[in-house]
């Protein structure tokens, strides 16, 4: 789906980059209040053994499913070692949360860069995606996919060269490397490129050359490689598949967490027993003052009014074959993740989990800036979201800041609650 191309007004761009700083500064805030589980702890332990020098793994840490991750997840994790000098568990947390924020700032600049009937809702998508509280919750970890944005944002500015020799061979070079870091890459990788293959003919004027197919593909099977003793280790073995349920497939867990992600209801997977208590706060002399609970309130009759409006406004319009099929860079993206990447997981028999959706960062946003662009309000209905995102975020690392984490939720024990 295409949005309008109204021109965007003046005050978007401060806006915009006031969220993206904010959102910078969230990820940066109280570092040694991250997360510090089993999960965070063997990775931490595999990438200091390859980061001083330890042998190359081709396998990495189990994975949700069962299927243990390619070793490049470790590889990744002992690059980010070794740039910044790693010393302690915090550190390397930090590393994590700076990338994070890098992203961020990069997103913006990539934003800025789209053709001006594209730019608006890349400038929305950067602007949500660095308020939005779940984002915020798994891009603080000490985990694989919690390092895949900066990667992503390569992939996406490689797809929008797609028609060079250069930006093909990074495009395929990149999906297959994404999904070494996490396997829910492979996913978007291959949701891109099919929904690609059907609509890119190149219709524009500007966009009479060819899509690279043989140059991407070229760039597929080098990032690939590595994948060959993996799979010998791996998916060879007895055990090795990843484990499918019929029952996965009837629960539509992809699109559920996309909608739950984007109304900011994410934060219920990490906080779990915790999230009656968060709603309440924060509390002032020992009394609840439900204000988390009037944001979450709030944030949901935005976001659920934007899709609504937005929704009708699009199948009101004239030509929507070919605003539901367009070929432009956002479109492709989005409706490669939404429609292909979706189909893909859930016809697979996995179990949809929320972090699945880090991989592809910030296309969710993308997804609800374009629809709820097609109305006439969606500018402040996304201005408000955007908002309520950002304090819904601050409430949410104050709340694990009081209490040491989350004991009662996936979230755990903080590092710092750890260590005293």
């Amino acid at each position: 789906m295409a949005s309008r191309s109204a021109a965007a007004p003046r005050w978007l761009l401060p806006f915009v980059a006031a969220a993206v700083l904010a959102g910078a500064a969230l990820r940066l805030a109280w570092p040694a209040d991250m997360e510090w589980k089993a999960d965070e702890q063997q990775m931490y332990a595999l990438a200091g053994d390859l980061a001083r020098g330890g042998p190359l793994p081709w396998v990495g840490m189990s994975s949700g499913v069962g299927t243990r991750n390619p070793g490049m997840s470790v590889w990744a994790f002992a690059a980010v070692w070794r740039a910044f000098d790693v010393r302690s568990p915090l550190g390397l947390g930090r590393a994590v949360m700076t990338l994070n924020a890098a992203a961020l700032l990069g997103l913006l600049a990539f934003a800025l860069t789209r053709r001006r009937e594209e730019r608006e809702g890349w400038l929305w998508a950067a602007a949500l995606g660095a308020a939005n509280p779940g984002a915020l919750q798994l891009q603080r970890k000490i985990w694989a996919q919690s390092i895949l944005p900066l990667p992503t944002l390569a992939f996406l500015a490689a797809f929008a060269h797609r028609r060079t020799i250069a930006g093909a061979f990074l495009w395929g070079l990149l999906g297959a490397c994404l999904g070494q870091v996490h396997m829910s890459g492979f996913f978007l990788a291959f949701g891109v490129a099919l929904w690609t293959a059907l609509l890119d003919r190149g219709g524009r004027a500007e966009e009479k050359a060819p899509v690279r197919w043989g140059t991407w593909l070229a760039g597929s099977a080098v990032g690939a490689l590595p994948l060959v003793p993996w799979a010998r280790a791996v998916l060879l073995a007895p055990g090795g598949a990843p484990a499918r349920s019929l029952a996965h497939v009837q629960e539509l867990g992809f699109w559920r967490d996309w909608l739950l992600d984007l109304g900011g209801l994410q934060l219920q997977y990490s906080l779990r027993r915790d999230y009656p208590a968060f709603l309440a706060g924060p509390r002032v002399l020992g009394f609840p003052t439900y204000g988390a609970l009037a944001l979450q309130t709030a944030l949901l009759a935005a976001v659920v009014a934007a899709l609504i409006l937005g929704a009708r406004a699009l199948l009101r319009g004239s030509s929507l074959r070919e605003r539901l099929l367009s070929a432009s860079t956002a479109s492709l993206l989005q409706n490669g993740t939404f429609l292909v990447m979706g189909a893909a997981i859930t016809l697979s028999g996995i179990k949809a989990r929320p972090h699945y959706l880090l991989v592809a960062f910030p296309l969710t946003y993308l997804w609800l800036a374009r629809l709820a662009l097609w109305h006439a309000a969606g500018r402040k209905l996304l201005a408000a979201s955007c908002a309520l995102y950002l304090a819904l975020s601050g409430a949410f690392l104050l709340h694990v800041h009081r209490h040491g984490g989350a004991p009662g939720g996936d979230y755990g024990r903080s590092w710092m609650a750890q260590r005293r």
